[in-house]
């Protein structure tokens, strides 16, 4: 027998446990130096951490959380990232912390959009401060920047005095190292935690992983936490990511199609 999500409740909440499960699929394959999961206690409240190696905030290492919206993923409204620090850049709110997402979404289109977009804007964005103000080239050459940001001040100080935003923001970079290790302000056991590295404790992990890149960087103890990881900042790495994330995606929905039939026929 058929039953309508709207009159029940209980198969709304199991399809939108399923959409979320599919988001973190997405989210945990593909996307290296910044990661997202849902917390234990609300699958609604995601954790998230980005690990900065390029441009001008290399060496940052940020955290942050996603909350999405009560319907997701069928509303429409944007997803809200709120980092865990105050940051300096355009796009974020220097009061409440907020990351803008209004210059990359109008609104959220579900057959559209995915929590992994979310995450590479948020890499984009600190991978090239720059190109996330421009709006495009006037003819005379010169770069159009946009008129209003949530952080003007460090609009103007980007667009007017780049060597103090640069300082400023690597001030940020070294006070972000200092507090990696902090212990949680949650006793979620899905908070993402990272520890100082410990060749006793580490090194079988590492041999599981047979990954080269991972016992070359975890090799030298005089390492950062931050290049313990892979390296993507490249545009063109990001669009081939991109590229990989679309042809799973299309595998997922077909996969989502049939499990959404059966469960309709509940």
């Amino acid at each position: 027998m058929w039953y309508s999500t709207v009159s029940n409740p209980r198969i709304a909440l199991i399809k939108q446990g399923y959409h979320i499960l599919a988001e973190y699929n997405l989210v945990k394959e593909e996307l290296k130096n910044i990661y997202a999961i849902p917390s234990y206690a609300c699958a609604l409240h995601w954790f998230g951490v980005i690990f900065v190696h390029s441009g001008i905030y290399a060496g940052s290492v940020f955290r942050f959380s996603i909350l999405l919206p009560d319907n997701f993923p069928e509303d429409a409204s944007l997803l809200t990232v709120v980092f865990s620090t105050v940051i300096l850049h355009p796009h974020i709110c220097p009061q409440n912390r907020t990351l803008d997402l209004g210059h990359f979404l109008k609104e959220w289109r579900k057959d559209q959009h995915h929590i992994w977009h979310v995450l590479r804007y948020i890499q984009a964005i600190f991978a090239d401060p720059e190109g996330s103000i421009c709006t495009g080239q006037a003819a005379s050459g010169d770069l159009v920047v946009m008129d209003e940001v949530s952080n003007m001040e460090a609009l103007n100080m980007l667009a007017k005095s780049r060597p103090e935003y640069i300082k400023r923001v690597q001030e940020q970079a070294i006070a972000s190292r200092n507090h990696i290790y902090d212990r949680p302000l949650t006793d979620d056991p899905h908070y993402i935690i990272v520890e100082p590295y410990c060749a006793e404790r580490h090194l079988k992990f590492v041999d599981q992983l047979k990954s080269p890149c991972w016992k070359e960087a975890t090799s030298m103890d005089c390492s950062q936490p931050s290049e313990y990881l892979g390296h993507i900042d490249s545009s063109r790495q990001l669009d081939e990511e991109e590229a990989n994330q679309l042809e799973k995606l299309h595998r997922t929905r077909i996969v989502e199609s049939h499990r959404d039939e059966a469960v309709d026929s509940v």
